[in-house]
């Protein structure tokens, strides 16, 4: 804010004024948005339409399949009641040619009342493990090519042992001049008391069945429905011929692999959107296929209303955006000239807007903005001294001259009497002490570092005052990300064992607990030493009051004895005072925070640190770290 002088407000070109560039700000702007909540608002109906028209198709899709199900059920209680019939197991269980022939008549009249009652059966046999084959029709007879054990109805039937088992669409060709497009169930009949199989009954299903089924439903013009099997084997395809002569080609792998029910279609089938419903009993995919392009049926009327609405708001809004910008730019151009000379440091300027609207406003704003720059520079002065003294302060009492000369005569004495792992332990502890101390400079750290730091000044203490001191560490792990000033809990702990503990008779326990509060969170210091009376208590609060005097114990000095442990010093104030602890933390987080008191006499001391829950990204740590 140095005495920089600025060049004289010079007059822009028209093209490069406010109000033109408000105005094209706006056209863009406008351009932008209309242009967008076309697309997205076409995107948005045709997306609609096609979750509508997926859920339909599903809809339908599962219809479909649960009635190719239940014909498949019906059919398989038909082979059931045919397997169970008594004169099929005799004709099955008949050893000799001549058996057998006397027993096939029964099965016979069975077999011609079910293919009458149901005209949706082109044929039902029974073909025996041990010769001979029976079906509805007496003049039937065996293809001298189509071995019965060579076809896969009939190996598939004895893989499953007595479960029924449902091919894909194919050309029977068992019967002698016959070849008809059927699905075929077939079954292993077993006899119950032994387990062993005596032959296969094989009921063929009129494909016309699954092709009334599927093509009873319509997706569209172009959609269709097909049937595959759990292997890919197409078993219903409406243009199943094209497919077996290479002419047309679905994504049958994709069906056969998905899981999630719908997909959409991929290089030339990107127009197909596929629906699948995979059967219970047969584990068939039924798959139905919708085209995009059939979704909206008007797009082309849909697209030309919503370019000529979005044309008529474009330029009702420009004349509109045209009319802002020339009433928005003579104050702003004022306002200009008043910013330019608080630039030049003057903070006695007034700008004098008499605009009743947000501009107005922004006038006045703009005059109590600047004497609260004039009344903040000072403050900020004041404030931006005093917190350097306090940083000042804190890193000079840091590192405590007495507390390292005695930590370090202690290792000492403790070498000298062979007790290497205590050495080991009070230097390890030490060097981390000090290397969280300093903190790479940072006085904004976590209270999990916080927490180290501490625990390591009570690691060395307790191995300093053995069976007098013990402590415990009780702080929740949701505060631990949290940010504070760094080297709080130190000097009440320092506290806690000079002025609580040390000079009690018996040993004493040091507690340091940190939990969230509705405010933010709270860090205590708890010791069960000599505690205080209520004068006493009442001086330590005054002496943490903005005006009163210094820190609790004798101020300034070093507080750290320079005598072993147990020969009953009596220990000044801390190095790094309680009242020091409250400043640093007011400075940076404001007066709502800081240091609360409870003690008792003979009972102990509680200090109750009151700190914000601010996490490391925040804007404050930013500006503090």
């Amino acid at each position: 804010m140095a005495g920089r002088k600025r060049e004289p407000l010079k007059v822009k070109p028209r093209f490069q004024s406010i109000q033109v560039t408000i105005a094209l700000a706006f056209t863009v702007l406008l351009v932008a948005v209309i242009v967008g909540a076309i697309l997205i608002a076409f995107g948005v109906t045709e997306e609609t339409v096609r979750i509508t028209s997926r859920r339909y198709t599903q809809l339908l899709v599962r219809q479909i399949a649960n009635n190719i199900e239940f014909y498949i059920d019906y059919m398989d209680s038909i082979s059931s009641f045919v397997e169970a019939d008594g004169s099929v197991r005799d004709y099955l269980e008949a050893v000799s040619e001549t058996d057998r022939d006397a027993a096939a008549e029964p099965v016979r009249s069975v077999l011609t009342v079910m293919t009458t009652t149901r005209n949706d059966i082109s044929l039902i046999g029974v073909f025996g493990y041990q010769g001979g084959f029976v079906t509805q029709d007496r003049e039937n007879t065996l293809n001298p090519g189509a071995d019965p054990p060579r076809q896969s109805w009939y190996t598939a039937a004895q893989n499953a042992r007595g479960l029924s088992v449902v091919s894909s669409s194919h050309i029977q060709n068992i019967i002698k001049g016959q070849y008809r497009w059927v699905i075929s169930l077939s079954r292993e009949i077993i006899d119950e008391e032994t387990g062993r199989g005596l032959g296969i009954l094989l009921v063929d299903l009129n494909f016309r069945i699954i092709d009334r089924i599927c093509s009873s439903i319509q997706l569209g013009e172009r959609g269709y429905i097909f049937v595959v099997d759990r292997r890919g084997d197409i078993v219903y395809h409406p243009q199943q011929q094209l497919l077996y002569g290479g002419l047309k080609t679905e994504n049958i792998r994709r069906v056969v692999d998905e899981t999630t029910g719908y997909f959409p279609g991929d290089d030339e089938d990107r127009d197909k959107f596929y629906s699948v419903e995979t059967m219970r009993s047969t584990g068939w995919k039924v798959v139905g296929v919708n085209y995009r392009s059939e979704f909206v049926e008007n797009r082309d009327a849909i697209r030309r209303s919503y370019t000529f609405w979005g044309l008529f708001f474009l330029i009702v809004s420009m004349a509109i955006s045209i009319f802002i910008s020339q009433r928005i730019s003579k104050p702003i151009k004022e306002l200009r000239r008043s910013i330019q000379a608080v630039e030049q440091e003057n903070f006695d300027i007034l700008v004098d807007i008499r605009s009743s609207n947000e501009i107005g406003e922004l006038g006045k704003d703009f005059n109590i903005m600047v004497g609260e720059i004039k009344e903040l520079l000072r403050r900020v002065t004041l404030e931006q001294e005093q917190k350097r003294k306090s940083e000042l302060k804190a890193l000079q009492m840091q590192i405590n001259p007495h507390f390292l000369y005695n930590t370090l005569d202690s290792v000492i004495w403790m070498a000298e009497g062979g007790k290497q792992a205590e050495v080991i332990a009070m230097s390890s502890a030490l060097a981390r002490l000090f290397r969280l101390s300093i903190s790479k400079g940072k006085e904004i750290i976590d209270v999990a570092s916080e927490i180290e730091h501490v625990k390591n000044y009570l690691t060395i203490q307790k191995i300093r005052y053995k069976d007098r001191l013990d402590y415990r560490i009780e702080v929740e792990e949701e505060i631990k990300a949290f940010q504070i000033v760094k080297i709080i809990l130190q000097p009440l702990v320092e506290n806690a064992i000079y002025h609580g503990i040390k000079n009690n008779s018996t040993a004493g326990t040091v507690v340091i607990s940190g939990y969230r509060t509705p405010t933010g969170m709270d860090l205590v210091v708890r010791d069960d030493g000599i505690g205080m009376n209520p004068a006493a208590l009442e001086k330590l609060r005054l002496r943490c009051s903005p005006d009163q005097g210094e820190n609790y114990g004798t101020p300034d000095r070093d507080s750290e004895d320079t005598r072993g442990p147990g020969e009953g010093a009596d220990v000044p104030g801390s190095g790094v005072g309680v009242r020091n602890v409250d400043e640093r933390i007011k400075l940076y987080f404001g007066p709502d925070y800081g240091l609360e008191f409870e003690s008792r006499e003979d009972e102990g001391t509680t200090v109750f640190i009151h700190l914000p829950a601010i996490k490391k990204d925040s804007p404050l740590t930013r500006q503090k770290i």
